[in-house]
């Protein structure tokens, strides 16, 4: 998406009433635009179809291409570069995917709107919609016969829902991790439903084909964010920043100790084969999330878990043996 189809004012201002006033100048400049009566879509609809087939005939792309501008035009890169023909149909591709944007502008207001009372600014709630009326655009098939309109409804409304999932929070979620949110919601009510309690985390990631460690960050992200200047008496005395132990105040041997566990650790390792460094490392955790269960573990070896069981006692022993060891050199 370039930068030129931010469609109305940017509400960066932090004073509500300015915000207000942004948002009611963007009402005044979208009701400029006129509404496409069904002839004059119909009428935009046959020359983005013949411009389209210009430029993939021009480009050679296969017959299957979707015919939109997404698609398309996208394919075209350097306009310049093709007949006097291809560039006037580029052109007037462009031109009606801007008039299909404009005079739909009202619509993604409408979509907007509906959604204002749960707590996220006008301002953001139209940004996105209009995002949703862009994308639409960009992939709308003139060719297959449905109004734009229609097809632009459900573009806009998906935005807004994005938008509504990240809320207020001062780091954007990615729409992919915002869409993988949704779904997991959308999966653990399901099966409330159905256990009639609350599904675990294991629970979750099995239904979902991910790992449990995956689950714990998508429910980490869907919280909402806390201040830490929440006051945490009556007075306001002290805050939530106030009891936070700041990582920065640890001791200055603290990175010192750390390296040397771990070269500590890395050389006790060593000391196994390269199967059971894997199962020990995958049971307990080591530069994991979380431990990995047996069951896990198996299915990815391909071992029954019986095996990996033994496989990880031996190593244990291994381990203790050589501890024993470095023990009695070092304690005689």
């Amino acid at each position: 998406m370039r930068k030129t189809d931010r469609l109305g004012p940017s509400p960066t201002t932090p004073n509500n009433g300015e915000r207000d006033s942004l948002v009611g100048l963007y009402f005044r400049d979208a009701s400029r635009y006129e509404l496409l009566t069904d002839e004059a879509e119909r009428r935009l609809s046959r020359k983005l179809t013949r411009c389209y087939r210009i430029i993939s005939g021009e480009l050679a792309l296969p017959e299957a291409t979707p015919q939109t501008f997404r698609e398309v035009v996208g394919s075209l890169g350097d306009a310049c570069a093709f007949s006097t023909r291809c560039r006037r149909a580029f052109h007037l591709a462009t031109a009606c995917r801007r008039k299909l944007i404009q005079s739909n502008l009202r619509l993604a207001v409408h979509i907007a709107r509906r959604y204002s009372q749960h707590g996220i600014p006008m301002s953001d709630l139209i940004q996105d919609a209009n995002v949703g009326l862009i994308k639409a655009a960009e992939r709308f098939d003139p060719s297959r016969g449905f109004r734009f309109s229609t097809y632009a409804y459900w573009w806009i409304s998906e935005e807004v829902k994005r938008c509504l999932q990240r809320g207020n929070r001062l780091v954007h979620t990615p729409e992919n991790v915002v869409d993988e949110i949704r779904q997991l919601q959308k999966v653990s009510l399901s099966m409330h439903q159905s256990l009639g309690r609350t599904p675990s985390q294991s629970e979750l990631a099995r239904e979902m084909e991910a790992t449990p460690s995956r689950i714990g960050e998508l429910r980490a992200l869907a919280l909402r964010e806390v201040s830490t200047d929440v006051p945490l008496v009556d007075d306001g005395s002290v805050t939530l920043g106030d009891s936070l132990e700041s990582a920065e105040q640890s001791s200055p041997e603290h990175p010192m100790s750390e390296r040397d566990r771990s070269r500590t650790l890395k050389a006790m390792l060593g000391a196994l084969t390269e199967r059971e460094q894997a199962i020990l490392s995958r049971r307990y955790g080591l530069g994991l999330p979380e431990p990995h269960t047996l069951q896990v573990i198996s299915d990815d070896l391909g071992i029954s878990r019986e095996r990996v069981r033994q496989i990880e006692k031996t190593a244990i022993k291994k381990l203790q043996s050589r501890f024993d060891s470095l023990e009695a050199v070092f304690g005689a």
